[in-house]
């Protein structure tokens, strides 16, 4: 009987905190994701209890050999 690897993935959710200086709300936003784009050493934290919310899914099946 043949064997399979299957992969299988829960989504779930990162943070990170990035302050900047601006105006209105908006541009705070605009501001926030270009200095993200901008870091190279950005630091994300799993959201708590983001692990255990989505539904899993197979994302792969491959046979054995």
């Amino acid at each position: 009987m043949p064997r399979y690897s299957v992969i299988i993935t829960r989504d779930v959710t990162e943070s990170t905190i990035v302050q900047v200086e601006t105006e209105t709300p908006e541009q705070a936003e605009t501001a926030a994701f270009e200095k993200l784009h901008e870091s190279a050493d950005t630091e994300w934290e799993l959201d708590e209890g983001s692990w255990n919310k989505a539904d899993a899914y197979v994302t792969g099946v491959d046979e054995l050999p």
